[in-house]
């Protein structure tokens, strides 16, 4: 599914982009500078209910936060109807499982539209790669 997005955002990445006091939040913002962003998936939805529990003053309301996703995120996919139908089987022969599944999800997501993926989340990048997704770790 083509996108033009220029660059897609896991939600680890989608945070630090949107919360001024992440520790990656300058690296991600001068990794996205100029760049068409979307978000791969479920992350949209991760990123939401993230950002409407956080602690303290970075929590936002739940339409500040949908209101934060759409303007940095204008373009953000989901899986189409066919790879959403085979996403477990081409999961499972990639021998991805358990908690694992979500971060393949975001990764067919990106895979399917072509698109570079940016992530902070280290641990994802086995899954990621697994997948064979081109990958920028921050």
């Amino acid at each position: 599914m083509p996108t033009s997005a220029d660059l897609l955002l896991d939600t680890s990445a989608a945070l630090a982009l949107l919360v001024e006091d992440n520790t990656a939040h300058i690296a991600v913002q001068s990794a996205c500078t100029g760049a068409i962003l979307g978000l791969a998936g479920h992350a949209s939805a991760e990123t939401y209910s993230v950002l409407t529990r956080l602690p303290g003053p970075n929590r936002l309301t739940p339409l500040a936060a949908a209101n934060a996703i759409r303007a940095a995120f204008p373009r953000s996919i989901s899986l189409s109807e066919e790879d959403a139908r085979t996403a477990v089987d081409v999961l499972a022969d990639a021998g991805i499982a358990g908690g694992a599944v979500y971060d393949g999800l975001v990764a067919l997501c990106a895979r399917a539209a072509g698109v570079t993926l940016v992530t902070c989340d280290r641990r994802a990048i086995g899954t990621y790669a697994a997948l064979g997704v081109d990958v920028r770790v921050i």
